[in-house]
């Protein structure tokens, strides 16, 4: 029993495997926008809005 438990496969993929997976699905979305002569829009970074401090 132990040893089919062991076989079975992760539902959780590791953050490595999301990092790898996220990178080549972007990379995929890129050569489809090239293919098709559009963009593909990009995260635009985080602001930080806290008020400033005085």
């Amino acid at each position: 029993m132990a040893q089919t438990a062991k076989a079975r496969p992760r539902l959780t993929p590791t953050p490595k495997a999301l990092e790898k997976a996220l990178k080549d699905s972007a990379q995929q979305a890129h050569r489809l926008a090239d293919a098709f002569g559009r963009s593909v829009p990009a995260e635009r970074p985080r602001t930080s809005r806290l008020p400033a401090s005085a």
